[in-house]
């Protein structure tokens, strides 16, 4: 096995792993979600709005970044998830609801993953 396919394999599983932390963090219940970040807020001495907006548009940035590099067509599917990630959230009926702002945060994640996948490439 040569070096590149190697390292799309690592970046494949690094890439779904931060989809599934991802994932974990966004659809968990309202009340634990909200108590883990109030402690971290508290922990790290910034504002929970803060933290959990940098939290949105970090995770779509790095998700991005990760889909470029293994295939940039993955980029389309990281947008479409930016969105539905918010909308599956009521179904799940945990006390978590779909918000327009944070569609908005994760997909200016998106874009600002893409521009720094462009700068690394532009490199």
């Amino acid at each position: 096995m040569n070096g590149e396919v190697l390292s799309k394999i690592v970046l494949k599983i690094i890439f779904i792993a931060v989809f599934a932390v991802e994932v974990y963090l966004s659809h968990q219940n309202g009340k634990d979600s909200g108590a883990a970040s109030k402690a971290l807020s508290t922990r790290i001495h910034i504002s929970e709005k803060m933290l959990r907006t940098g939290a949105h548009i970090i995770s779509f940035a790095v998700m991005t970044v990760l889909a470029c590099l293994v295939c940039r067509v993955m980029i389309v599917a990281v947008a479409v998830w930016a969105v539905m990630d918010e909308m599956t959230k009521p179904m799940l009926d945990n006390g978590r609801h779909c918000s327009i702002v944070d569609i908005g945060w994760n997909l200016l994640g998106v874009a600002v993953g893409f521009g720094l996948w462009m700068m690394i490439t532009l490199l």
